[in-house]
């Protein structure tokens, strides 16, 4: 399990990923020493709860992953939200994040919401994952059924966030790597890149509204129970209208004249 853990820092809270190889390293390896990387890495109290967690995880993707080429990440770091990934899995030309709710039956909207947060955090602030495709997975490990299985991508690449049941976890990963096209992801490299976590407000709102309007962002906030407001309509007030405006060494962008 020693190939890819170098591309880690020494202090826990800065580490990249806690455990990270290659899926036939990992898939050789032992639970013991794979739950060891983990621990050792770990930065906080290590309960019981956890510990199962990450057994939970580590068997399952054993039977899944065995003949797959790629590699796995555990607990990938996402410094902007303070948050991990539980497992980021780099598969030809696919970054996969899965998130797991292990002992979950359903698929609480929460969760969805959770791992649709880090499929945009890798994209707009992991410098590897902005041309690359990435496919968001919320998997329940008591569920026993899912949705149809439909991949669905905006212009840069990101899927929406797919939620499967245990058996249905390998079709998902086949239905993305037959369909999705491209050229294949150095895991090295994608792990050791540069991240990005506090873009000036100008480079957020850009960000955001590359993909939705000011409308759709309003109406997401306007669904959330008082005493809720939607930030960025109490930032920018009534909405402006769109221009184009083309910015130096950058591609044309649609931003809103009140952001010029």
């Amino acid at each position: 399990m020693e190939g890819l853990i170098t591309a880690t820092l020494t202090r826990p809270s800065s580490l990249r990923f806690w455990c990270g190889a290659s899926i036939a390293e990992f898939v050789a390896a032992s639970d013991d020493s794979v739950l060891a990387q983990l621990t050792r890495n770990c930065e906080f109290a290590l309960l019981p709860t956890q510990r199962e967690a990450w057994l939970a995880q580590i068997e399952f993707l054993r039977s899944q992953l065995n003949g797959l080429s790629g590699s796995i990440f555990f607990e990938f770091n996402i410094p902007r939200m303070g948050r991990r990934i539980d497992v980021v899995l780099v598969i030809e030309r696919v970054i996969f994040a899965v998130e797991f709710k292990v002992g979950e039956k359903t698929f609480d909207r929460s969760a969805i919401d959770q791992v649709w947060d880090y499929g945009l955090d890798l994209k707009n602030f992991h410098e590897a994952s902005h041309d690359a495709s990435i496919v968001p997975i919320l998997i329940a490990t008591d569920a026993t059924e899912c949705p149809a299985v439909e991949l669905f991508s905006d212009a840069d690449k990101l899927y929406r966030p797919v939620v499967v049941d245990p058996a249905s976890f390998l079709s998902v990963l086949d239905t993305a790597l037959q369909k999705i096209s491209g050229a294949a992801v150095d895991a090295d490299a994608w792990a050791r890149a540069s991240y990005h976590p506090t873009p000036t407000i100008i480079e957020a709102a850009r960000a955001l509204y590359a993909q939705h309007s000011v409308e759709a962002i309003a109406l997401y906030w306007s669904e959330r129970a008082p005493p809720f407001e939607c930030p960025i309509q109490r930032f920018l007030g009534t909405p402006k209208p769109w221009r184009r405006r083309h910015a130096p060494g950058h591609s044309s962008t649609d931003i809103p004249s009140s952001l010029k």
